[in-house]
């Protein structure tokens, strides 16, 4: 089938306009397909070698068990199917561009009051209270205490490097700072011991100069993924809220928004304890612990997931559009408020972070939802 004809066919299905026929095509189509380079044009490879397999492995397993619930399920979920074939077939890029002649009309609203994805931007506040702008500062050392040495290095990384030739003790240089990152920014810092963190939009993150005696302590606000150095001897403590989450080496994402109802840790590679209250749990690669007030569940998840936000993606898994415009706010810096009863379909798909909010609401308003942009707020409606 060709992209033109595929195309048509999903919006038909959308608008509950294809015949039975053409839906069992469609679910066939979806069910069946294997990648093949003959379907793609020239323009759009590069966006099928960034698919993944595993998706598209959930999401067939997730129709097919669909098929065999009631109808009323069915018709709810198989819009989500229609939504993820789009993001799976063509991309987002593809996508807005066969359909450029019939969204000129929504463009010219959304476009008045788009807005530009988020990039590298955070503010750096030393012990003394000086703040460093980041994404404006020049490449090379920002500032410099004892042996402690802070620099910006060419691929915007904020990294500290220590000098131990002037005789010093860690003990005498210990001071605390802290990288924040706006609503609209992230950033990657690398910590004394070689521990390197990413930082989602809207988060912090508290750290000692160096790391003296026999612990290694942080503290984080919102969100990050931590890529912790090795030290059998000294254990690595990320302290949220009333959480500590304790390891030795490892890799993990926490999740710690304010306005989530849940902190999430996510373990990719190594040990992971969590500890809460009177509550200690021990956590497996692959698996995500959950705490909620004094409890903490335990959860197999699918960890690319969690960390798409890293590797510059939204990814979505039956996620509500609450939470999916939650991310949106933080990442597009804009308000959200909604308007009548937002209809609780789900959405599965993957989407890129670099494209304009914009091309992010046409693909999104394809499961009956609609957005209205005025300054920086979304309005969403049915």
């Amino acid at each position: 089938m060709q992209q033109q004809e595929l195309l048509q066919l999903i919006d038909k299905y959308l608008n509950g306009q294809a015949s039975a026929e053409e839906e069992q095509l469609l679910l066939n189509l979806f069910e069946s397909f294997q990648p093949n380079q003959n379907q793609w044009d020239e323009s759009m490879l590069g966006v099928k070698e960034q698919l993944e397999n595993k998706m598209l492995n959930r999401l067939q397993q997730a129709v097919s068990e669909q098929q065999k619930a009631k109808v009323r399920h069915f018709l709810t979920f198989r819009k989500v199917a229609a939504v993820a074939i789009i993001l799976i077939f063509i991309g987002v890029g593809a996508y807005y561009y066969a359909h450029k002649q019939t969204l000129q009309a929504e463009d010219s609203q959304l476009a008045k009051h788009d807005a530009e994805p988020g990039n590298n931007k955070a503010i750096l506040t030393l012990e003394n209270g000086t703040k460093l702008v980041l994404d404006s500062a020049k490449i090379g050392t920002l500032a410099k205490k004892g042996h402690i040495s802070i620099q910006k290095t060419r691929d915007g990384q904020l990294q500290y490097t220590a000098d131990k030739g002037d005789g010093r003790t860690e003990n005498e240089l210990l001071s605390w700072n802290t990288i924040s990152t706006p609503r609209g920014g992230q950033y990657q810092v690398i910590l004394p011991d070689g521990t390197k963190v990413w930082l989602n939009a809207a988060s912090s993150l508290k750290f000692p100069t160096a790391f003296a005696g026999n612990n290694r302590n942080v503290e984080l606000m919102g969100e990050a993924y931590f890529e912790v150095a090795k030290s059998t001897s000294r254990p690595f403590t990320v302290k949220v809220d009333h959480m500590q989450v304790k390891v030795l080496g490892t890799h993990f994402n926490i999740m710690a928004y304010q306005d989530e109802p849940a902190i999430k840790t996510t373990l990719l590679e190594g040990a992971v304890q969590l500890h809460d209250g009177n509550s200690n749990s021990l956590l497996k690669p692959g698996q995500q612990g959950i705490v909620k007030g004094d409890n903490i569940q335990i959860a197999e998840v699918d960890v690319a997931q969690t960390i798409a936000w890293k590797n510059g993606f939204f990814e979505f898994n039956r996620a509500s559009i609450y939470g999916i415009m939650k991310q949106i706010s933080r990442w597009y810096d804009v308000e959200v408020v909604y308007e009548g009863k937002i209809p609780d379909d789900e959405f599965v798909g993957k989407i890129e972070r670099n494209v304009k909010l914009s091309q992010v609401l046409h693909i999104l308003e394809l499961n009956h939802v609609h957005f209205k942009v005025e300054d920086k707020r979304i309005t969403v409606t049915p």
